[in-house]
């Protein structure tokens, strides 16, 4: 069975059985790319017969982007009353395009050139809103007015997370990409999630290193809201501030099957892990004034906190600045308690710089 048909078997006319989602609009992972892609896929051979309007063809998934109320009239076809009138047509609402009233005989011709089309909306019942030019007359006999494509619709293969809310699907696909993490929180993707009524797809670029970056505190959208009833509260800004040295980027995996950043902290979770201690990476920790940092490695040993800190990029001014501070505050809340492995910056007895592993078999050692 052609593609075509599986589609319109499985649809019937109903956009809310299938729905991708992205966080993202733009790259290619974002909503603009996704609907192309699956227009191409799914009419591409349409659009080279019949045309499209503003990048809309016979038969794509759409959604509107302008509230139409009384005030900003647009007109459809009402097959209950036989009539044409104005109709309201919020943001939002999903719907696919079929021929216009006025091309129901000629839209199969070879000859034919898309100019109008009509919406059927899953929200608008027996209504049909007409879109494009030559749109006839209305219930009193007076023209229409243009509808202009592309200032009312777009592609509704994919939308937003933030489109798809109060709405439910059948079936969704979520697309997490592995970068630009920027948006992504646990409330967005609990958002996404509950779209679903029967199934649910998570499409996950590379590996779940999103879905784990995701579990940490800096990631919850709530924890950084500066209310409260009972008083006025300041979040750290650490967690206001998620970009630079707080950047997502966890793409190696330890031993442990904890995400970290670099090979050098995948040696030092190596040996921790082969030496049973027990570690935790990247665990928000707060000094009693309130403020937080995230150590790269914090150990549990002997029942006390061990803080572990790998000091990379050594010769990086800016990297460097941020870390004294950071080793600053370390000395003031949490004294004897830090230990330091450096990018072979520190000398051994011979005068050699030490590697990762060895100066990691002393931490160790003398923990």
């Amino acid at each position: 069975m052609p593609f075509f048909a599986l589609w319109d078997r499985a649809f019937d006319w109903r956009p809310e059985y299938a729905q991708v989602l992205s966080p993202y609009r733009g790259e290619l992972y974002g909503i603009e790319a996704l609907n192309l892609a699956v227009q191409l896929h799914k009419s591409g051979d349409l659009i080279k017969r019949k045309g499209a309007l503003d990048g809309i063809a016979l038969f794509d998934k759409v959604i509107q982007i302008r509230n139409r109320t009384m005030s900003d009239p647009i007109y459809g076809y009402d097959f209950r009353t036989q009539r044409v009138d104005q109709c309201d047509v919020f943001n939002g609402e999903l719907g696919f395009v079929g021929p216009h009233g006025y091309d129901k005989a000629d839209w199969k011709r070879w000859n034919f050139r898309l100019q109008r089309f009509a919406v059927k909306f899953s929200r608008k019942g027996d209504i049909r809103i007409n879109y494009g030019a030559e749109l006839g007359k209305d219930a009193r006999g007076r023209y229409l007015p243009d509808q202009r494509v592309e200032e009312n619709l777009e592609l509704g293969y994919a939308i937003s997370v933030h489109k798809a809310q109060g709405s439910e699907f059948d079936r969704i696909y979520v697309v997490i990409p592995a970068s630009k993490r920027q948006l992504l929180s646990q409330e967005l993707l609990y958002t996404a999630l509950t779209r679903g009524k029967r199934h649910c797809t998570l499409l996950i670029q590379r590996d779940a290193g999103a879905l784990i970056d995701m579990r940490r505190r800096e990631r919850c959208w709530l924890s950084r809201i500066n209310s409260s009833l009972l008083g006025w509260h300041v979040a750290p800004p650490q967690l206001l501030k998620l970009e630079g040295w707080y950047e997502a980027g966890k793409i190696h995996e330890a031993l442990s099957r904890d995400m970290v950043r670099s090979k050098s902290e995948v040696i030092i979770a190596n040996m921790l892990h082969e030496r049973a201690i027990t570690f935790f990476y990247e665990k928000p920790l707060f000094a009693p004034d309130g403020t937080m940092y995230l150590p790269d490695f914090t150990l549990i040993w002997q029942g006390e906190e061990i803080y572990w800190e790998h000091v990379g990029r050594t010769t990086d001014p800016n990297y460097l600045a941020r870390w004294e501070a950071k080793r600053a505050w370390y000395e003031q809340h949490f004294p004897g308690r830090l230990r330091l492995t450096y990018e072979r910056t520190t000398a051994g007895a011979s005068g050699a710089p030490l590697n990762v592993s060895a100066q990691a078999d002393e931490v160790i050692k003398n923990l």
